[in-house]
């Protein structure tokens, strides 16, 4: 049986997927659990790209000393409307010895892992060349940041 345009055009379900991670404060050696997102999918947690934006996705406080932490973690930005899914890789990778080469073998393996998906895959190193390439740059951040003040505001006057 012959696919009709509107199955051929269908972006794939890939759904948000979280997990945990063990993480270690320094300062006061607590070892605890935080969770982190694996894959978002921007249709089904838009606030997930304002959180991007905003760059306070993958964050934790020590439970002990309080302390907070980035998570360096590396996950998958999806948005099907756009269809596009991008792996977001650690900021440090590239500028350890990565560079180039880093990028294209890891951008190979997406490729590999999505063939069969009809999407456009990219990797980035960190979250500002996801903003800069994919979210629109400062002017998304500006939005964001007003976006999240009107909604401080409104949840402080109810």
């Amino acid at each position: 049986m012959a696919e009709t345009t509107e199955q051929a055009s269908a972006a794939p379900d890939l759904p948000t997927e979280f997990t945990e991670i063990e993480m270690r404060c320094p300062p006061c050696n607590a070892v605890w659990s935080a969770p982190v997102a694996r894959r978002v999918n921007v249709r089904t947690h838009p606030d997930a790209r304002l959180g991007i934006l905003l760059k306070t996705i993958h964050w934790t406080r020590c439970p002990v000393c309080k302390q907070q932490r980035p998570i360096d973690t590396i996950f998958e930005y999806f948005d099907p409307d756009k269809r596009l899914l991008v792996q977001v890789r650690p900021e440090w990778e590239y500028h350890a010895g990565g560079g180039e080469d880093w990028y294209w073998a890891r951008y190979e393996d997406l490729v590999l892992k999505y063939q069969d998906a009809d999407i456009r895959v990219d990797v980035v190193f960190g979250l500002d060349q996801l903003i800069e390439k994919f979210l629109g740059g400062e002017d998304a951040v500006r939005r964001a940041r007003e976006e999240w003040e009107t909604r401080q505001q409104e949840e402080r006057s109810s």
